[in-house]
């Protein structure tokens, strides 16, 4: 798909969302949301729980509800970041600033909600200006209810001029609804610096047949596309059905089928997958969230034999007082990141977010994912390992200013051979250290 057809995509999607969110906001009295902080709670009334809607047949993950009555919310900021930066250039050191701006909003009606999120800025290096970029994230997810059914829409949007695993070229990682990882776009080898835009678009229906069982169809579209030649663009069509039963209030059991079609830019390549998983859930509101989904996968591709291989994938949220805890792991296909024609790819990722005082936080990330060819070639690299690492600490400054400190690592290691495409990232290790200063014009505390 090419980047102006993504873009007129993406756009049909905001004009669905859009118009829908301002019809329901008329009906609510044109009552301006509360102004709120990204990261503020939103509750308002701890008699009140709100129970996370998903099934395990989702393509989102779970979410873990929230105690109180949700807010709307809307946060515009605005952001200036100075940073070290070793090993995005071998042998050199640089300094970046970064201007940005960033909005995020949550609008609740009685029967359908819509968030989403926009962070963008433009990079500066010195004295390396050649590595000068900007990059783009958009996710919108609408959802309605109506007496049995639950209608989902979600598009994240990514821009950027390197891959998206760590998020060190894209503003930090996505917390934003996130997708399965077998449905959306998994970029997370490092090539060398290539502006790239990846998109997932998708969609379901949840059925409620009865209290305890659900039926949900869901689809999507994933697509990665790089404006720089050299690489192969993908694009990844997958439909779902699944089954929920739930077994008490807490507990659920889930059967799920998947059928997805990946094409490449690349000699008209085609691999298409078929997975059965056998999915548990437990949910615990404001407080857990706990999926793992297993099962047997066929993979069919146009340039090699079909092969029988396993599926996983597994999440958990859990959250105290004051902290809060996410890991995740996932083995499944996956479009090979521009890199290879497919491959056997796993993530593994964890992450813990903590309020040391109303006006101090800390939180500490990490991830690892590996990718093994599907179709390897001779003489050239048939696997690569990716790891990130990230800490940050920061503090409120008055009700309008947010003041942060950060580190951020990453690094790549790859398998003998010749890059398979026009270039392959560094094998060095990226450190990055900075400070970041966030200036919101609305009140972190409502009013």
């Amino acid at each position: 798909m090419k980047p102006k057809r993504i873009t007129w995509t993406c756009s049909a999607v905001l004009a669905f969302f859009i118009p829908a969110a301002l019809a329901q906001a008329q009906q609510a009295g044109r009552q301006m949301p509360l102004p709120a902080a990204r990261g503020l709670a939103l509750e308002s009334d701890s008699s009140q729980p709100q129970a996370d809607t998903h099934t395990l047949s989702s393509i989102e993950t779970l979410g873990i509800g929230s105690l109180g009555v949700l807010r709307s919310i809307i946060d515009p900021s605005f952001t200036i970041s100075q940073s070290g930066d070793t090993g995005i250039v071998p042998g050199m050191k640089n300094s970046s600033t970064s201007l940005g701006m960033n909005l995020a909003f949550d609008r609740n009606w009685s029967r359908s909600r819509l968030i989403g999120s926009y962070g963008g800025a433009q990079v500066l290096y010195h004295p390396y200006s050649a590595l000068n970029s900007r990059y783009h994230n958009l996710s919108v997810a609408q959802e309605f209810q109506f007496s049995r059914w639950i209608f989902r829409l979600n598009d994240q949007l990514t821009v950027s001029p390197e891959a998206s695993f760590g998020g060190l070229d894209t503003g930090g990682t996505n917390t934003q609804r996130t997708l399965k990882s077998s449905l959306g776009v998994n970029d997370t080898i490092l090539t060398q610096r290539a502006q790239r835009i990846a998109n997932t678009a998708s969609g379901e229906v949840n059925y409620y047949l009865s209290r305890r069982s659900i039926v949900t169809v869901a689809g999507s579209f994933a697509s990665l596309n790089f404006s720089d030649p050299g690489y192969i663009d993908t694009q990844r069509i997958t439909g779902r059905v699944g089954y929920d039963y739930a077994l008490n209030p807490k507990d659920s059991i889930a059967l799920i089928y998947d059928h997805g079609r990946t094409d490449f830019s690349t000699a008209s390549v085609r691999q298409q997958t078929d997975t059965i998983q056998l999915s548990y859930g437990r949910k615990v509101t404001g407080r857990l969230a706990l999926q793992i989904a297993a099962g047997p996968q066929l993979l069919r591709s146009s340039l090699q034999s079909s092969s029988l291989d396993w599926n996983l994938s597994s999440s958990i949220n859990y959250q105290t007082r004051r902290t809060q805890y996410s890991v995740s792991f996932d083995r499944a296909p996956s479009s090979g990141s521009g890199v290879f024609l497919g491959s056997a790819t796993n993530i593994a990722t964890a992450s813990v977010h903590h309020a040391l005082t109303r006006s101090w936080a800390a939180s500490l990330g990490a991830g690892y994912a590996f990718d093994q060819a599907l179709v390897p070639v001779n003489g050239t690299i048939e696997h690569f390992r990716t790891w990130y690492g990230n800490a940050s600490v920061g503090r409120l400054v008055g009700h309008h200013v947010r003041f942060d400190l950060n580190y951020r690592f990453q690094r790549q290691g790859a398998g003998t051979g010749t890059c398979p495409v026009l270039a392959c990232g560094s094998t060095q290790s990226r450190h990055t250290l900075g400070m970041t200063l966030g200036w919101h014009p609305w009140s972190f505390y409502p009013r």
